[in-house]
C-alpha cells in the first residue's frame, strides 16, 4: 500500500468526519492546506509497517494481539494524542492449531483448506465422511434431515468477483457463517464452503462462525477456489466423493481489547467524533489491509487536522477497536 493512498484515505477521512458545514473559500482553503501537508506525512504508512512488522497476525485474544495493543498506545502518545487508555473486555479466545484435508478413495487427493474461526477441532485422526452439495444456504435448509446426516455439507455459491459496492462478499460471508448451524442441526459431520474470496489461488480465505445457543457447531472449513473447483466437478461427474478433514483448533478464555486516544475539542469538547477501525486481524497474514490500514488512515486523519493549527471543535476520538473479527 503506498503512502500517497494512506495519506489520501486519511485525508478523506478526516474531511468526512468534520461537521457538516457550507463549504466557503476559507474552508476549502484550510482544507487543502491540510491535504498538501498530509501527503508529505508518513504517520500512516509509520503505523502500519511497525504494526505489520513487529507483530505480524493479531488474532483477537491473541498475546500478539495484547502486545501491539499496548504498543499502538503508546504511539498514540507519541503522535499527541490525550487520554489515552485501554479497555479490556473478556473474550472466548480461537487458536487454529493445525488443518488438513484430502478427498480419499480410489483416486485420492490433496486439498487446501482452512479451519473457519471458532470451528471446534475434529475428533483426533480427523472426520471421514461422503459429501453433499448445495449451491445456496436455502437450498441445504430445505433438504430432508436424512440427505445430510453423518456426511460432510458442502455449500458452493461458485466464485466471488469484485464488486465496488462489496455486494458479492455480503451474501457468501452469512452462509460462512450461519452454514455450520444449519448443517449442525441435520446432524452433518462437519461443513465446507468455497473460500470466500474474488483470487483464484491456492490460499483459503478464514473468517468466523456463528454459535448456536452459545455452543460451537461441527468442523468447518473453507476449500480454496482451485479445490472447491476440483470437489464440484468430480460431483457434476457423477463420482461419489468422500473426504478426509482434520483441525486441531482449540477454545480458550482470554481478553482483548480497544485502545482509545483523543485530541480533545477547543470549544465543543464533550461533542465527540469517533473514527473507529480494529486492531485484530485473522493468523493466515499480518492484517496489513484488513485493519493496519484503517487504524492508519484514522490516526493520520486525526493527526493531520491536529498538526494543521486549526483545532476541531469538537474532541476526535481515535479507536481501535478489539475482537472486530470475532465479534
Amino acid at each position: 500500500m503506498s503512502l500517497r493512498l494512506l495519506t489520501v484515505s486519511a485525508l478523506a477521512l478526516g474531511l468526512v468526519a468534520a461537521p457538516a458545514v457550507a463549504q466557503d473559500a476559507r474552508t476549502e482553503a484550510q482544507a487543502a492546506v491540510i491535504r498538501d501537508a498530509a501527503l508529505k506525512s508518513n504517520v500512516a504508512l509509520d503505523y502500519v509497517t511497525q504494526i505489520t512488522t513487529r507483530f505480524g497476525p493479531r488474532p483477537a485474544g491473541s498475546r500478539s494481539e495484547q502486545q501491539a495493543a499496548a504498543w499502538a498506545a503508546d504511539y498514540l502518545r507519541a503522535q499527541g494524542f490525550q487520554n489515552v487508555r485501554i479497555e479490556e473486555f473478556p473474550l472466548v479466545g480461537w487458536e487454529r492449531g493445525e488443518d488438513s484435508g484430502a478427498i480419499i478413495g480410489a483416486h485420492p487427493q490433496p486439498l487446501v483448506l482452512a479451519a473457519l474461526g471458532h470451528s471446534p477441532a475434529t475428533p483426533r485422526g480427523g472426520i471421514e465422511a461422503d459429501v453433499v452439495r448445495f449451491t445456496t444456504l436455502d437450498d441445504l435448509r430445505a433438504a430432508p434431515d436424512a440427505s445430510v446426516r453423518g456426511k460432510i455439507v458442502y455449500v458452493d455459491l461458485g466464485q466471488m468477483h469484485p464488486m465496488q459496492d462489496g455486494s458479492g462478499y455480503g451474501p457468501q460471508t452469512r452462509v460462512r457463517g450461519a452454514g455450520p448451524g444449519v448443517a449442525a442441526a441435520k446432524g452433518a459431520a462437519a461443513f465446507i464452503l468455497r473460500s470466500v474470496g474474488s483470487d483464484e489461488n491456492r490460499l483459503p480465505h478464514t473468517g468466523t462462525t456463528q454459535y448456536v445457543d452459545g455452543k460451537a457447531t461441527v468442523p468447518s472449513f473453507a476449500l480454496s477456489a482451485p479445490d472447491a473447483d476440483q470437489v464440484s466437478r468430480l460431483i457434476a461427474l457423477g463420482e461419489p466423493v468422500r473426504l478426509r478433514l482434520s483441525s486441531t483448533a482449540r477454545t480458550y478464555q482470554t481478553h482483548s481489547q480497544n485502545v482509545i486516544g483523543d485530541l480533545p475539542g477547543a470549544t465543543r469538547p464533550d461533542e465527540i467524533i469517533v473514527l473507529g477501525s480494529h486492531m485484530d486481524s485473522w493468523d493466515q497474514g499480518t492484517g496489513a489491509i484488513d485493519d493496519a490500514a484503517g487504524g492508519a488512515i484514522t490516526i493520520a486523519a486525526a493527526k493531520a487536522i491536529a498538526a494543521s493549527g486549526q483545532r476541531a471543535a469538537r474532541t476526535i476520538r481515535v479507536v481501535l477497536y478489539g475482537s472486530e473479527e470475532v465479534a
